[in-house]
């Protein structure tokens, strides 16, 4: 499911949650889990996910919005790298400050 940011920054969705997806070291982009643990990729107006080029500027956006819980999720490619046939390896998460914690 897909939220704008706008529809968060209004207050038209409650969120406690942001993982900021992080993809080959300078992209990322982030997702927020609703209040019923529904997890919501954020997009920009026209339903676009929002793509960031460090996690210090893809939380920039939700400070003030009362994020109590931020994790940074990596999924590593590493087998296919190397020429392993994929298999589904769990999410490495990784708890990072709040956007209201950062001092940037």
């Amino acid at each position: 499911m897909k939220v704008s940011l706008q529809q968060l920054q209004n207050g038209n969705t409650q969120v406690d949650t942001l993982i900021v997806q992080s993809f080959e070291c300078e992209h990322y982009l982030v997702n927020v889990l609703d209040r019923s643990g529904n997890r919501l990729i954020v997009c920009d107006d026209s339903g676009k996910p929002l793509s960031f080029r460090s996690q210090l500027d893809a939380k920039k956006p939700f400070k003030g919005l009362g994020i109590t819980t931020t994790q940074l999720e990596h999924q590593s490619p590493y087998n296919e790298m190397i020429g392993i046939t994929p298999s589904p390896v769990a999410a490495m998460n990784v708890p990072i400050a709040n956007p209201d914690q950062d001092y940037s």
